[in-house]
């Protein structure tokens, strides 16, 4: 039964564990089984509800359950991995080309690969084709320099009958279709000759290009002369032509080690995290490197937030454009782990993103899921994680109904007003001006919409070209003015420093002095920079004079509005309370549903009802004030649960106020008010209101009288809902009493005093 779930842990005050499942039967089996995550923002079985973290902490979100693939039982697809290539799509927007392979061979050491690829062209939101007996597999896959992509086979080749040296299958093509085979030799040194592994060794995931184009993959082998595996990193300097031994990651605490997830982390350096052999059960340990990969740090374990050592196989680490660091693996079940400050030390949360077994007992527990996994960021605080439902070798309680799905997890940083400059930027709302260079062939994504495209990977960034040296530098106009407080900034990608400076303001003309100076910095992801909160309607990136400056991403935040965007899609915002029937919607614009988008942004908050025994609510705390002033973006599509709005304290109710549709769909909305025993009609608007459309609505309200207003049309009211004279929140709903009916959305709300 499909789940979400948020955790919210302090950094300062330590680590909280989340974790979501819920029960279903499979079959006729009479064995409950574990699954979490799903389509609908639900847990256990009801829609999420309580209280959203606080906004000024990290936290962690899971939730939203699609099928990949899902064929016939007796179709083998498991042990997922994943690639996503940065596209543009027709709109505009920077997405990923995702590849997706599964394997259909049995799982033993000595089988050939046999691979299934599925295809998505909108940062796997839906995967329309997938090719049997692929080529390539996504396992390794990679973006060259020039475009082109690059994939190691799993499986490598003796070179002759000796069995003393390999070729590693590396495969090359230009349009992710059509792939070409090249045979790379690969030269070890003499006391590390490779030995009992059949074909020598075993590539693993994630292929890294250094700032000096060197090729750096990671490996696992059993060297001649012993029977310990050991995980290793080779290297090309020929673009993947040939391949040497770069180094070989210590774990002597260990009986040894296999599967690596490797990563950069926010302080520049290399960390790999391995899966050791124990039996049943392996555990993963972590290394780090300060000179990409040449030398490594002697293994640790890796503790989660349990103060336990980790178990999982198959560990995956993606360092987000925000500076949180997540780390997928399974067995048992599939778990992500996130920390918090991007450094892969400490792990703040853990949170189970699916679980499936027909009993507990022996390998009754690995069955189901084997724990394979992969994961993908589509978005400055999102991935894709993908997992199978089970295994070759795991399969029998399900009929052999094998099926790969996705998760998307979030992990979100301090701050509720981030501004979704991409989209207000392709709707007109905002504009970007600058020193742009050249388009760059091979990596459309790479222009001026780069720097606020959610990716942080090379190609993916406006790049500002200093002419006759003069300084370069790239201008934000906003759609309004905002109260900006929090400032990120990327610049390059952690190979070579850059430098750069952020000023603000209102009219274009005058600018303040520098709120960001960034000297020589070396980001591996956004560097947030929080500030007194000032108005501002333009914002300027410049670069050093004579110098070419790469803006990776710029993010901005408001302090005085209420976004949704930096929240977890399906779950309860952070700052609200009492939710019931409401959470984030991030669902696009389409007439065939009910959702329609945030308010020139991505994102919005739903008001949900469908039930005649209770409503939807949500409530916005603020601080206690004699004289509130509150501002939103309001619409709707289904109206026949009346829309309240209410103002008062934690004790008594204040002022409310509800919509209420016209008879019919010519007739204009009504304003009731609530004068403690009856409603009050106080007139009715000019015009319609549209269904599916935004319109400001604001509320002003003193001890004596209150105000709504919606869409220009003011209605003041001095009948009280009751005896509150201080006011510290104002409550959304879509009736009272229940009604049945009534679908809302609200966006860019602002609160507080006068």
């Amino acid at each position: 039964m499909p789940s979400w779930t948020t955790t919210v842990a302090s950094p300062a005050r330590g680590a909280t564990i989340g974790f979501a499942t819920a029960l279903i039967l499979v079959g006729a089996a009479t064995t409950a089984v574990k699954l979490s995550g799903g389509s609908l923002p639900l847990k256990g079985d009801e829609l999420v509800s309580g209280d959203g973290a606080p906004p000024d902490q990290f936290a962690t979100g899971v939730g939203s359950h699609w099928n990949v693939l899902n064929w016939a039982p007796g179709l083998v697809a498991a042990a997922p991995a994943s690639f996503g290539k940065n596209i543009v799509d027709p709109s505009g927007r920077t997405v990923q080309q995702m590849y997706v392979t599964t394997g259909a061979n049995p799982d033993v050491g000595s089988a050939e690969s046999v691979l299934n690829l599925s295809r998505s062209e909108d940062s796997g939101r839906s995967f329309l084709t997938t090719e049997r007996n692929s080529p390539a597999t996504a396992l390794t896959m990679m973006r060259r320099a020039d475009g082109s992509l690059l994939s190691v086979d799993f499986i490598p080749e003796w070179t002759d009958a000796t069995h003393t040296q390999i070729f590693l299958r590396v495969r090359t093509s230009k349009n992710g279709s059509t792939w070409t085979l090249h045979k790379a030799p690969v030269t070890m040194p003499a006391d590390k000759v490779l030995g009992p592994m059949t074909n020598g060794l075993r590539v693993n995931r994630r292929p890294i290009l250094l700032g000096d184009g060197t090729l750096i993959l990671s490996a696992y082998t059993v060297f001649k002369g012993s029977s310990r595996q050991t995980s290793i990193v080779l290297q090309s300097s020929d673009n993947g032509l040939t391949w040497s031994l770069r180094s070989v990651i210590p774990a002597a605490s260990t009986p040894g080690t296999n599967e690596v997830g490797w990563a950069y982390t926010i302080d520049g350096r290399l960390t790999a995290i391995m899966r050791t052999v124990n039996s049943p059960e392996a555990f993963l340990v972590q290394s780090f490197s300060d000179d990409d990969g040449r030398t490594w740090s002697e293994s640790t374990p890796v503790h989660g937030p349990d103060a336990q050592q980790v178990h999982g196989i198959l560990p995956d680490l993606v360092l987000q454009p925000n500076g949180t660091m997540l780390l997928l693996t399974g067995r048992p079940d599939v778990r992500v782990l996130v920390n918090y400050d991007g450094t892969a030390k400490t792990w703040n949360t853990q949170t189970t993103v699916f679980a499936n077994y027909p009993s507990t007992g022996n390998n009754g527990r690995y069955d189901g899921t084997s724990g394979n996994n992969s994961m993908e960021t589509v978005g400055a605080n999102r991935a894709v994680v993908f997992y199978d439902q089970c295994h070759v070798w795991g399969c029998g309680a399900y009929n052999e109904q094998f099926g790969i799905s996705a998760n998307y997890v979030s992990a979100l940083t301090p701050g509720v007003g981030r501004i979704d400059l991409m989209t207000k930027l392709l709707d007109g709302t905002a504009t970007v001006t600058g020193t742009f260079a050249k388009k760059n062939r091979a990596f459309p994504e790479q222009r001026p919409l780069g720097a606020f495209d959610g990716s942080s990977v090379p190609g993916a960034e406006a790049v500002l070209s200093a002419k006759k040296g003069a300084a370069p530098d790239l201008v934000v106009k906003l759609d309004r003015p905002y109260y900006l407080d929090r400032i990120g900034l990327m610049l390059g990608h952690g190979t070579q420093p850059q430098s750069a400076t952020v000023q603000l303001s209102t009219d274009d003309v005058q600018w303040s002095a520098p709120v960001v100076t960034a000297t020589d910095r070396t980001d591996r992801a956004l560097v947030y920079t929080d500030l007194a909160a000032q108005t501002a309607q333009y914002v300027k990136v410049t670069g050093p004079a004579g110098v070419t400056t790469t803006v990776t991403e710029l993010e901005l935040y408001s302090a005085d509005v209420d976004s949704f965007e930096n929240e977890t899609a399906f779950g309860i915002p952070r700052g609200w309370t009492g939710a019931k029937n409401a959470w984030v919607s991030d669902v696009p614009d389409n007439p065939a549903y009910a959702d329609f988008g945030g308010y020139h942004s991505s994102t919005a908050l739903r008001l949900f009802d469908k039930w005649t025994d209770d409503n939807a609510r949500i409530t916005r705390p603020f601080a206690a004030t004699d004289h509130a002033k509150v501002s939103l973006q309001w619409g709707y599509q289904d109206a026949r649960a009346k829309f309240t709005v209410s103002v008062g304290d934690a004790s008594a109710a204040g002022w409310k106020f509800d919509i209420v549709a016209g008879a019919t769909a010519t007739v204009p909305q009504s304003v009731r008010a609530f004068d403690g025993s009856s409603w009050i009609t106080l007139g009715r608007l000019s015009t319609v209101i549209p269904p599916r459309t935004y319109v400001p609505l604001s509320i002003d309200a003193t001890d004596s009288s209150a105000t709504l207003t919606l869409n220009g049309q003011a209605f003041t009211t001095p009948a009280k809902a009751g005896p509150a004279t201080s006011f510290d929140g104002v409550t959304f709903s879509t009736g009272d009493p229940p009604e049945y009916g009534g679908f809302y959305l609200i966006d860019d709300v602002s609160d507080g005093d006068a």
